[in-house]
């Protein structure tokens, strides 16, 4: 019995764990990760609570239909004798009990109309602040969407830099056990020194200590990126860290896209509503001019309605708000507000580009020193077995070259990894790092060569 239930358990958790590590390319998680990120739904949310703004503003323009109805019952003198003029029942009789009337009752249902014909141009401004607002809401969701996308590249890319990071330190690890089972036998027939061999068990320890941390570190960098990109048992990265083309970014380029800027354009449409805004402040002492029609009817019962109706222009002019220059003024104020915060976001996007750009250029010239270090770690270890095994070298010599080999091997793919990363913050500085540019990195980092 306790076999079945062991077994059934086992069967459960197999496709469970199969499942935590589903490998994605960087376009995959790219594509899931936006699909799920809350930010872009949220964007994309406002963009159309914007365009829903701008309908109302344009459908305003036509004015608007009420249907009006009610029941009254009251004794007032003026109520009594406006029921009985608007029901058609008034006589001379009807002047003798004047201040002392009789209860009326009125039903009344009708129908009131207003066509707005000239509004000191609110509503022409309402439109166009209504307009710009949908502009700015597509653009703030176009950048939401970049920066989602260099978040799940930098998540896709440390997945990836783990997966290899955990990968040397294990065969690191095995490759030291190898040579630490081989100084046991010559320790033990007196060939090597104890101090040197309790020595390399120490500095396999210290490569099991990597291999532990990197294990850790993987594992949660795995479980981050199954939740970002919707799969809560983890994902991990379908690819290679490999260097990017020889042809680096253009300053030229990059800084002349950067000018355009998704956020940048965004904050350049709020501050022309900010515009708009004042423009509407300036125009609120202009007249406003509105056609308004009503037809109405009155009856004692419900029968014998008698109707009325009254057409008319009605013109309304401020003449008197002491808060005017007030307003105004903190329209300005605004305004001016406004464009600091888009020549701020100019400069900043010149600075983030500045900074990225600067940190590739450094990955790159970097990166062939990381190499050839490596090369040489490679080759120092490569020359130390043999003298060892001769009985010429110590096998904490060996060892420490094993460890100088993991550590060169970490340094150059990190350098990698960095060169990747500062790429991608390149682009989304320049509003560059798009659909087309994640293919291209997927395509190159997708390589298992």
């Amino acid at each position: 019995m306790k076999h079945t239930i062991f077994l059934a358990v086992v069967s459960l958790a197999l496709p469970l764990k199969a499942g935590a590590t589903t490998a994605l390319t960087l376009e995959e998680a790219v594509e899931r990760g936006l699909k799920a990120d809350n930010i872009v739904k949220t964007e994309a949310a406002r963009v159309s609570g914007a365009r829903a703004g701008l309908k109302q503003a344009k459908m305003s323009r036509f004015g608007g239909l009420k249907l009006k109805g009610m029941y009254t019952d009251g004794n007032d003198p003026v109520y009594a004798f406006a029921t009985a003029m608007k029901q058609g029942t008034f006589s001379m009789a009807s002047m003798a009990t004047i201040n002392d009337p009789e209860p009326a009752r009125n039903y009344m249902a009708g129908i009131e109309a207003g066509v707005p014909l000239f509004t000191g141009f609110a509503l022409s401004n309402a439109a166009k602040m209504g307009s710009l607002g949908v502009e700015a809401a597509q653009s703030g969701y176009e950048r939401a969407r970049s920066g989602i996308t260099f978040k799940l590249t930098y998540q896709w890319l440390t997945v990836l830099l783990r997966e290899r990071l955990a990968e040397l330190a294990g065969e690191s690890v095995k490759a030291a056990e190898a040579e630490l089972k081989t100084a046991q036998m010559l320790k033990d027939k007196g060939m090597v020194l104890g101090s040197d061999y309790y020595g390399a068990e120490a500095i396999l320890s210290t490569l099991k200590g990597y291999k532990l941390n990197w294990d850790s570190a993987l594992a949660l960098e795995q479980e981050k990126l199954g939740i970002a990109v919707g799969l809560p048992g983890g994902a991990a990265a379908a690819g290679k860290l490999s260097a990017l083309p020889a042809a680096a970014p253009e300053r030229g380029a990059l800084a002349e896209a950067a000018a355009g800027r998704r956020d940048i354009k965004a904050l350049e449409k709020m501050a022309e509503i900010s515009k708009v805004s004042l423009d509407m402040q300036e125009n609120s002492v202009l007249p406003v001019v509105e056609a308004f029609g009503a037809w109405e009817t009155n009856s004692e019962s419900l029968s014998d309605f008698r109707d009325n109706r009254l057409l008319g222009l009605r013109l309304t002019i401020p003449i008197g708000d002491p808060s005017y220059y007030a307003k105004k003024d903190a329209a300005k104020a605004e305004a001016a507000m406004a464009q600091s915060r888009v020549d701020e976001a100019r400069r900043q996007a010149s600075v983030e580009l500045a900074e990225a750009l600067n940190n590739y250029k450094a990955a790159r010239e970097t990166l062939p020193i990381a190499a050839e270090t490596v090369e040489k770690a490679k080759q120092s270890l490569e020359l130390f077995r043999p003298l060892y095994r001769q009985g010429r070298q110590s096998v904490l010599e060996v060892l420490r070259a094993q460890a100088s080999v993991l550590q060169a091997e970490a340094a150059y793919y990190e350098t990698l990894y960095k060169l990747n990363l500062y790429r991608a913050q390149a682009l989304l500085a320049s509003e560059t790092l798009d659909a087309a540019a994640i293919k291209a990195m997927s395509d190159k980092l997708g390589a298992r060569n």
